[in-house]
């Protein structure tokens, strides 16, 4: 550099100046000082010229400008050296602060995801335990076991009217009394709006005159032990079919009976009630004929049309299905009475079908 080449050229002049100091003592034939010297003079007593002095010095500052500038390269290529892996180092740590980001907003993404399932999950859950707790409560009087001290009173319709009495068993119900004699006009309307001894009050008929129908009861007993709702090829459902149901659900419109059939078969018949002011009378979806529609029924999912059906309709269509709805309750285990007081249920369900079919209120 320009420096260092000031710096060589004052210390050849330094060497020049105690070169040419050295030689005026040479001896006494040595010039004064102050005299002009030609570059081709040699100073007596074996001394050196000034060129000598001059090119060694030179050479001497030639290899030290060499040796810093070598120092100097090999410092220069260490400092780029260290220069990439500084980069290179920075790269890889953007690069893993990048990935770190990136896989840290996975886990947090992945997590809100699983947060918002477990939350739908739980909600499902909490309508499925409400929907759960609204059936068991509604059904404890058929679950909840009959006890002497604690009788239910729906499958116990003599004990509602005669409770000192004690139930007879299903065979001999009916079949060891003897005929009463007739009564007198007098007493036959001093008793009336009295339930006579056989009959029950709002339960129906009791067992004190009923009889059990033996063919009836044994298929029923044998369905009972691995029951099927939609099994009708067993005895007692293909009676309840041909008996009951099948009966109750002839309307004027074939094509759309069969499709009510099949929906109650299904568990997936809607009925509600349409609420109007003033209703009027419309076209029965079933009856096919005029009549004063309160109510209307969807066959099906949530898309299926609407139809308007009247109140015999509706009545016919709620009792097949309350019909069905204790036999698949039997069918799921939930009932946990006897043989015998499952047996009067149905046969009190097949009644409430059998009513509903008439046109007559349920007893």
């Amino acid at each position: 550099s320009h420096s260092e080449c000031n710096g060589l050229d004052r210390r050849v002049t330094v060497l020049s100046s105690s070169g040419s100091s050295s030689g005026s003592t040479e001896g006494p034939d040595s010039p004064l000082p102050g005299e002009e010297l030609g570059s081709g003079v040699r100073w007596t007593g074996g001394g050196r010229s000034v060129s000598e002095v001059k090119e060694l010095a030179y050479a001497r500052l030639q290899a030290e400008l060499s040796r810093a500038q070598q120092e100097l390269r090999l410092r220069d290529e260490e400092v780029a050296r260290l220069s990439q892996i500084r980069d290179q180092v920075g790269a890889e740590l953007e690069e893993l602060t990048a990935s770190l980001f990136e896989e840290a907003n996975n886990m947090v993404r992945e997590a809100n995801m699983k947060q918002a399932a477990a939350e739908k999950r739980l909600q499902e859950a909490t309508l499925k335990v409400e929907v759960l707790q609204a059936e068991v409560s509604a059904l404890k009087a058929l679950v909840l076991p009959s006890t002497p001290s604690r009788p239910n009173a729906h499958l116990h319709p003599q004990l509602s009217r005669h409770r000192h009495r004690r139930s007879p068993s299903n065979y001999e119900l009916a079949t060891c009394r003897p005929p009463s004699p007739p009564q007198a006009p007098q007493q036959q309307q001093s008793q009336q709006g009295q339930p006579q001894p056989g009959q029950a009050g709002s339960e129906g008929a009791g067992p004190d005159l009923s009889e059990v129908d033996p063919v009836c009861h044994r298929e029923f007993a044998r369905w009972q032990e691995k029951p099927h709702v939609d099994d009708r090829e067993d005895l007692f459902v293909a009676r309840l079919y041909r008996e009951d149901v099948l009966p109750c659900l002839h309307f004027p419109n074939s094509q759309l009976a069969a499709q009510v059939l099949r929906a109650i078969e299904e568990n997936s018949i809607t009925i509600e009630a349409v609420t109007a002011a003033n209703p009027f009378p419309r076209r029965c979806s079933l009856l096919e004929a005029s009549r004063v529609c309160q109510y209307r029924m969807r066959l099906g999912d949530s898309g299926a049309p609407w139809h308007h059906i009247s109140q015999l309709c509706r009545n016919r269509i709620t009792s097949v299905c309350d019909l069905f709805c204790y036999l698949r309750y039997i069918q799921q285990g939930l009932v946990r009475s006897s043989l015998q007081e499952m047996y009067w249920e149905v046969m009190r369900r097949r009644r409430s079908v059998a009513l509903a079919r008439l046109g007559l209120p349920p007893c």
